[in-house]
C-alpha cells in the first residue's frame, strides 16, 4: 500500500527546502572567504587610469587611449578569464572628469560602469579604485585638505554602484604617499581611509557590507606592516589591505639605464644598480619572509591581503627566464597563503608601457611560457612554500650581494645566539682589514666591527669568525659587510645559530621544484 503524505506536510517540507536553499545563497562571505575566492588577478592597466599634467581631456576616449592603448571591449574582458584569472583590477583616474563642484561627468561614470558590468556579468571580481588622482602634484596627494573632495567623489561612486553584488570591491586609493616633514604621515592616511569607510557604508544598499580594500601606506609592504600603520574602524569588519609587490625593486621596476641613490633615516648613502636577473637564495628567502610578515601582521588577525600590483619590466634587459621564475614564484606563494591574492600589472601593449604580458587586442601572450604558467597556477598546480620547511636551530647563506659582496639573513624577531661567517683574505696585514655586523636593537640600527685578525685560520687558508651575540636582542636582519680591505676580502658564507628551533625555509629544494 502506498503511503501518501498529507498535503500540509508536503508544503511544510517544500518550504523548509526552499528556506534552506535561500539561507545558503543569501549567506554572505566574510573578507577572508572573498579573497580566497578571488584567485589570480589581472590589471586593465594604462587605459582608464591614464592622466596628463598638461592636457585637458575633452572626451573619455581621449583619456583611455592617451598612453597608446586601444579602447577596452567586452570581448577583452571575457578573453582574459580563460587563462585562469578570476579577478580584474580596474584602475581609474577620475580628476579629468570632475568639475569645480567635485561632480563626476555622467559620460565618464557611464563608461566606467559599462566596464564594471562586463566584469561582474562574467562572475569575475572587479576592484574599482582611484588610481592616479593621488600622484604627486595631483589633488589627492594634498592630503587632509583634499578630504571633502575625496568624500564627494566616493559618495558618487558608492551611490552609482550600491546595487552591485559582492563581486565588486572598492579600493580606497592607489600608491598615495603622504609626507609630514621627514616622516610618513600615517595620521593623514588613516583620516582619509576612515572617511572612505564611513562614506561607502553610509550609502547603504549592498555597500553596507561590501568588501572594502584599504590602502597601505603608499602600498609599501614595509611601511604598512610597521606599528605606525592603523586600519580604520569598520562596523561591519569587512576589510582587506592593499599592498603592491615590486620587490626587489632593483629587478622588478628599475630601468637598465637608471641607477639611483638615496640616503636613509640613519644618514647612510645607498646606491641601487638595476638588476637583470632574479632567483638567488636571498631572493627566495626574502619573498618567503615577506609573505610570512604579511601573514603575521594581518592575515593571522583576520585581515586578508590583496597584492594589487606585481610584475617585472618586460621591455628592459631583464632576463626572460628570471621574469618567468619571479612571476611563478610570486603567484605560487600568494596562491598558497590563505587570505592573500595577487594581481598582475599589465599594460598589454609594447607601445603603451613597460610591463607587457597579455596582448588583449589579439588575444595572445607575448611569452607563451608565462601563459602556460598562469594556466597551471589557476588549476592549483603551484609550489607551496610550507612544504619546504625544515626545523632547525641555524640558518646559512652563500649568495653575496652583487654590488658590495655583503651577506644578509632576515631574522625578523628570532632570538640569535651566535653569528659565524667565513672569508678569504688576500692580505697579510690582518689588522688592516675588517668587517661590520649590522642589525637592529629595539628599532635602532646598531653596528659592530670585527677585525680580520679576530678570525681562526682554516685548513683551506680562509678565516672563520665566531661572534657571540647571546646577550643582544637583534631583530630584522643580520648583515655582514666588508668595512675595509676592499678586493682583498671575500665573504664566503654566513651562518646564524638561534636560541631555539624554528621553521626555516628550504630554498634549495623549493628552487628545484619551481624550476621543474
Amino acid at each position: 500500500m502506498k503511503y501518501i503524505l498529507p498535503i500540509g506536510l508536503v508544503i511544510v517540507l517544500i518550504l523548509s527546502v526552499v528556506i534552506t536553499i535561500l539561507s545558503i545563497s543569501l549567506k554572505k562571505k566574510n573578507a577572508m572567504q572573498i579573497v580566497n575566492d578571488m584567485g589570480m588577478g589581472w590589471n586593465l592597466g594604462n587605459t582608464f587610469d591614464c592622466y596628463s599634467a598638461f592636457e585637458k581631456m575633452k572626451t573619455p576616449d581621449q583619456q583611455i587611449t592617451l598612453w597608446g592603448n586601444v579602447i577596452p571591449t567586452k570581448k577583452m574582458v571575457i578573453s582574459i578569464k580563460k587563462y585562469g584569472f578570476k579577478t580584474i583590477r580596474f584602475p581609474v583616474t577620475w580628476m579629468h572628469f570632475m568639475n569645480n563642484d567635485n561632480q563626476v561627468d555622467n559620460n565618464w561614470m557611464s563608461r566606467v560602469k559599462e566596464v564594471v558590468n562586463w566584469i561582474i556579468k562574467e562572475k569575475m571580481y572587479c576592484i574599482l579604485n582611484l588610481q592616479h588622482d593621488g600622484v604627486k602634484g595631483n589633488w589627492l596627494s594634498e592630503g587632509i585638505t583634499a578630504k571633502n573632495k575625496y568624500i564627494a567623489l566616493w559618495t558618487q561612486i558608492a551611490n552609482e554602484f550600491k546595487s552591485f553584488n559582492e563581486y565588486l570591491i572598492f579600493e580606497s586609493m592607489n600608491e598615495v604617499e603622504y609626507i609630514s616633514g621627514n616622516q610618513k604621515d600615517f595620521i593623514t592616511l588613516l583620516a582619509l581611509t576612515q572617511a572612505f569607510v564611513d562614506t561607502v557604508r553610509n550609502t547603504g544598499g549592498k555597500n553596507a557590507d561590501r568588501l572594502l580594500l584599504i590602502s597601505g601606506m603608499n602600498a609599501d609592504l614595509g611601511f604598512t606592516c610597521s606599528p605606525e600603520y592603523r586600519l580604520p574602524i569598520d562596523p561591519f569588519k569587512k576589510m582587506a589591505v592593499s599592498i603592491h609587490y615590486y620587490i626587489p625593486t632593483d629587478f622588478t621596476v628599475e630601468q637598465d639605464d637608471n641607477p639611483w641613490s638615496w640616503v636613509d633615516d640613519d644618514g647612510v648613502y645607498h646606491e641601487t644598480i638595476p638588476k637583470t636577473t632574479w632567483g638567488t637564495e636571498s631572493h627566495y628567502k626574502d619573498m618567503f619572509n615577506d609573505f610570512e610578515r604579511l601573514k603575521k601582521s594581518f592575515v593571522d588577525k583576520g585581515i586578508p591581503i590583496i597584492l594589487g600590483e606585481t610584475g617585472v619590466l618586460t621591455e628592459q634587459k631583464k632576463s626572460p627566464d628570471s621574469i618567468r621564475e619571479f612571476l611563478f614564484a610570486e603567484f605560487s606563494m600568494s596562491s598558497s597563503y590563505e587570505g592573500i591574492m595577487s594581481c598582475l600589472w599589465d599594460t598589454s601593449n609594447k607601445k603603451a608601457g613597460d610591463m607587457n604580458y597579455y596582448d588583449k587586442v589579439n588575444d595572445r601572450w607575448f611569452d607563451e611560457k608565462i601563459k602556460e604558467n598562469f594556466i597551471k597556477l589557476s588549476k592549483g598546480d603551484f609550489i607551496k612554500p610550507n612544504n619546504y620547511f625544515s626545523i632547525t636551530d641555524s640558518e646559512y647563506i652563500y649568495s653575496r650581494d652583487e654590488n658590495d659582496g655583503s651577506m644578509l639573513i632576515r631574522i625578523d624577531h628570532k632570538r640569535v645566539n651566535t653569528i659565524i661567517f667565513n672569508a678569504l683574505i688576500k692580505w697579510e696585514k690582518l689588522w688592516d682589514c675588517g668587517f661590520g655586523i649590522l642589525s637592529y636593537v629595539n628599532e635602532i640600527l646598531v653596528y659592530r666591527s670585527i677585525s680580520c685578525s679576530e678570525g681562526s685560520l682554516q685548513y683551506d687558508n680562509t678565516y672563520t669568525y665566531t661572534v657571540d651575540v647571546s646577550n643582544e636582542t637583534y631583530s630584522r636582519y643580520i648583515h655582514v659587510q666588508k668595512w675595509w680591505g676592499g678586493n682583498n676580502v671575500t665573504i664566503n658564507y654566513l651562518r646564524i645559530f638561534y636560541k631555539e628551533n624554528y621553521n626555516i625555509f628550504d630554498y634549495v629544494e623549493y628552487k628545484k621544484a619551481i624550476s621543474k
